[in-house]
């Protein structure tokens, strides 16, 4: 790219990333004799940031719900300002969300848990969109293969599910995110034992018979455990 070009770039993306009205004749100064029309400028430098924000919207709302309006503008600028929106995919300009939201808390007297919430919306997101292909037919117990594994320090699955209100407990929790394969939405679960030995099952190929005799549990609460992760989508079952 020539540096002339070059520098026309960079010069709008630093236009896109300051909302202050005057950082449009900032721009005109830096490129003497553009003859643009500034209100088509100024339009597009507010649809540029229009569709930052409201990307960061559509995948943070329970961040977004955790602070005041104020303190997500701030946030939104912020962001904008330290990892402009290069991905062609606008999804993407989300990715880096929770990394600066770890970085920026401390100074921003932000709730603790919220890089970790912004960790669960992201990966929620990456497995609703997800490419792994699930398979229509299986010939044994099989883990779903669009699952992920979150750990943080926050009871966070059972805040979300009791509806997001005060915060968060303490504690360290394994999260369990995969999408539904009939439903094609975002399933969530604190891993606890049940589904972790189902999980052990499909991967080692053990029957409910071989961990019923392996360690004196009913078979029959097995193949409930079972059925009940099938039934969640969490593995597949012939």
């Amino acid at each position: 790219m020539k540096p002339g070009l070059r520098g026309f770039f960079d010069s709008m993306e630093t236009y896109f990333t300051d909302p202050a009205p005057e950082a449009l004749e900032r721009l005109y100064a830096a490129h003497p004799g553009w003859d643009a029309p500034r209100s088509r400028v100024a339009l597009y430098g507010q649809m540029v940031r229009h569709h930052g924000d409201a990307t960061l919207d559509k995948l943070y709302p329970r961040v977004r719900g955790c602070v005041d309006a104020e303190t997500w503008t701030a946030l939104l600028r912020a962001y904008a300002a330290s990892r402009p929106a290069r991905p062609f995919e606008m999804n993407q300009v989300g990715e880096a969300f929770a990394g600066f939201l770890a970085d920026e808390s401390p100074a921003r007297g932000l709730p603790d848990f919220l890089p970790a919430l912004a960790r669960f919306e992201w990966t929620d997101f990456a497995v609703y969109m997800s490419t792994e292909q699930v398979p229509a037919r299986v010939e044994r117990l099989t883990v779903n293969p669009t699952l992920a594994m979150l750990e943080h320090p926050f009871q966070l699955c059972a805040w979300l599910r009791g509806g997001g209100q005060e915060r968060p407990a303490p504690g360290r929790e394994l999260a369990l995110l995969w999408r539904h394969p009939e439903r094609l939405v975002t399933m969530y679960l604190a891993a606890e034992d049940r589904a972790l030995l189902v999980l052990k099952m499909a991967v080692e190929g053990l029957t409910p018979e071989q961990v019923a005799a392996a360690t004196g549990v009913d078979a029959r609460s097995i193949h409930d455990a079972v059925a009940e992760r099938v039934e969640e989508g969490l593995v597949l079952a012939p």
